[in-house]
């Protein structure tokens, strides 16, 4: 019995879709299909019914899932230990981040791990934050996620350890018809901010919700713009086309070249939090706690007033 039999079957269990499952594999649709198609012939019996558009599981496949999401977490804690013994000479770690770690803190990270341990592959994938959580809860491949949010999720399947605090600022153009006013006041009123448009990455974002939990007003923007990627909304805060509200960290190198201007708001302080996120009671892998430790050490001297103490991290472990 093949290993990637037992891997179409799993995924597609958890997903319930051939399309979906097939790109989780890397595979195309046929293939998934052919390799489902091999499980059944191995265990003589069907696993999926196909009802409509939908696909559920089969009595058998009810009764035989349990075994083989067992038996692919075997193999997995036994590629573990090997990697142990080789001493991190090689393995392989895949990391699963939202936008702001993954496109502006990660990177740095992953060359000095990688200068670390050459022999150890490294992925990383970047995912809206609900689908980092999905991934690394429903026992995906990646270890490890990065997330960036206002408080620590509820997931009982899940650990979450806040390393690093996320400033978010609101970004102009230098060329804003208000900058003077806002500059000599050195912040942006409520009432100011909501005469502007409002420019976001995706139609998903909880920028707008976090602003009216942290000012507990109700905010009502000129218009909101949805522009497809963080990067467009800073071209187009830099053509004057609206403001943003984004992570200090996106941004710092354009303002300090003074391509963009930020303010603090009124009133309001809207901070969130890098979460280092995995699986509860599951063995992290030695490639995995090997890149923890290079993430805290890296982070703690580039941002020492923005990193969280270790202390603080193992006192909202435990209590989760």
């Amino acid at each position: 019995m093949k290993i990637e039999n037992l891997e179409a079957f799993v995924t597609i269990a958890k997903l319930r879709s051939f399309t979906q499952a097939a790109d989780a594999c890397f595979c195309t649709q046929a293939t998934m299909s052919q390799r489902l198609k091999n499980l059944e012939n191995h265990f003589k019996t069907q696993l999926f019914d196909r009802v409509g558009r939908s696909i559920e599981l089969t009595e058998p496949g009810r009764r035989i899932l349990p075994y083989c999401q067992s038996a692919l977490a075997a193999i997995h804690q036994s590629k573990i230990e090997l990697e142990a013994i080789n001493g991190l000479s090689s393995g392989s770690l895949l990391l699963c981040s939202s936008n702001t770690p993954g496109i502006y803190l990660l990177p740095q990270v992953l060359a000095d791990f990688h200068l670390q341990y050459p022999g150890v592959l490294i992925e990383s994938r970047i995912k809206y934050a609900k689908d980092v959580l999905q991934e690394i809860s429903f026992e995906g491949e990646a270890e490890l996620g990065l997330i960036s949010q206002p408080n620590v999720v509820d997931d009982k399947k899940l650990c979450f350890e806040p390393i690093l605090k996320d400033q978010l600022t609101v970004v102009v153009s230098p060329n804003h018809s208000s900058i003077a006013k806002w500059k000599d006041k050195g912040r942006i009123s409520l009432k100011d901010l909501q005469k502007n448009n409002l420019l976001v990455s995706n139609s998903k974002s909880s920028i707008l919700q976090n602003l009216e939990r942290a000012s507990d007003t109700k905010i009502d923007f000129n218009s909101t713009i949805v522009l497809g990627s963080m990067e467009a909304v800073k071209k187009s805060v830099m053509l004057n086309a609206g403001i943003a509200i984004v992570s200090n960290f996106l941004v710092e190198e354009d303002v300090a070249d003074g391509k963009l201007v930020s303010f603090d708001i009124s009133g309001v302080e809207m901070q969130r939090q890098i979460m280092l996120v995995y699986r509860k009671n599951c063995s992290l892998s030695p490639a995995a706690k090997a890149f923890i430790q290079t993430l805290k050490a890296d982070l703690s001297d580039k941002y020492p007033n923005l990193y969280v103490p270790i202390s603080s991290q193992r006192s909202i472990h435990l209590e989760r």
